[in-house]
């Protein structure tokens, strides 16, 4: 029962300190096995698996796919001295084998599934955080040394990993959207913005407050739209608009234009609204600022912006966010490697 109950207060932090950001839900049942329904599914001394694990499954409505992405996680904390590349193998290799049964499972749906006649595609997620940050490069060393084609991934079956660097990453991201929140520099009734792309139009309408995918939380960069913040005398306090959350370095002039463009393409720029670019690499350049100030003019001259269309160009502004560590201690919130 203790094992249960400490599985639940991780995931309940987690879910509250990073994924409730991003609108993602938890499904109520955790930390419970499924049976295995494969006999090829053995165990590393060849013998046939009885059950497979379910720590927690998140979910969110992909706008895309048009259904439910529930990810199957598997949670882990290590620390410098403890973690290993066959660990982490291990892990993949297991939460493969859970997700491809739990596509077949009816034990599965039942355990956790709100409604399983909802459409849905069940992924896997391999948490992996970093206690003592200390192996972040570690942990990316190690997946890399992972051999793709030796992990049993069934066809058309998707693997998420979040290690230590993603986590913190998403961890800040998290916190600055909060405290942005708080400040009322963003209405609380934030979405994420999903653009129709060339192969992939959006399925759901755009004022939904559709979570943020994995895909989008991983991408160079992703999107979350506001509306303004009106005082008690209806008085607008902050604008409504844009905030560009960008993971990339901001080492070059042509990054920021390439930027700007797909904010144009996006329709996003206007004089009505406000657009903040906000970076979150750890290792960003110093000459950010300098490369983005340069870029917005480099654009309006390409295109001949004058007058207005300069001036809402110009009026985008970038900084970074105060970058912070999550402090998810074992011995603390109970969480066993």
């Amino acid at each position: 029962m203790a094992e249960n109950e400490n599985t639940a207060q991780i995931a309940e932090k987690i879910s509250a300190d990073i994924f409730k950001v991003f609108h993602w839900e938890l499904y109520a049942q955790k930390n419970s096995n499924f049976a295995c329904v494969l006999d090829e599914h053995k165990n590393d001394k060849g013998v046939k698996k009885v059950t497979h694990p379910g720590d927690v499954v998140f979910y969110y409505l992909d706008p895309y796919l048009n259904k439910l992405v529930c990810l199957h996680t598997d949670l882990k904390s290590y620390k410098k001295s403890t973690i290993q590349a066959k660990k982490i193998r291990d892990a993949l290799m297991s939460l493969a084998m859970t997700v491809e049964c739990a596509q077949l499972s009816p034990g599965w749906s039942k355990k956790f599934l709100k409604d399983p006649t909802q459409s849905h595609e069940i992924r896997g997620l391999l948490f992996v955080a970093n206690h003592d940050n200390k192996a972040v490069e570690k942990f990316s060393h190690y997946l890399g040394g992972i051999s793709k084609s030796a992990l049993p991934v069934a066809k058309g079956q998707i693997l998420h990993i979040l290690g230590p660097l993603e986590i913190s990453l998403l961890y800040s991201v998290a916190s600055d959207i909060k405290l942005s929140v708080a400040d009322k520099k963003i209405n609380a009734n934030y979405r994420f913005f999903y653009p129709d792309l060339t192969l992939w139009k959006r399925q759901v309408v755009d004022d939904n407050r559709t979570g943020a995918t994995v895909e989008m939380l991983l991408a160079p960069y992703f999107i979350l739209r506001h509306t303004s913040i009106y005082n008690e005398k209806r008085e607008e306090i902050t604008q409504g608009g844009s905030v560009v959350y960008y993971s990339r370095k901001g080492e070059t002039v042509e990054e920021f234009v390439y930027l700007l463009d797909c904010l144009s393409r996006y329709q996003l720029i206007n004089s009505r609204e406000q657009i903040k670019i906000r970076a979150f690499h750890r290792e960003r350049s110093l000459e950010m600022k300098n490369n983005f100030d340069k870029a917005k003019l480099q654009y309006c001259r390409m295109w001949g912006f004058e007058g207005d269309r300069e001036s809402e160009i110009s009026d985008i502004t970038i900084d970074a966010i105060q970058g912070t560590l999550p402090n998810y201690v074992p011995d603390e919130i109970g969480w066993h490697e």
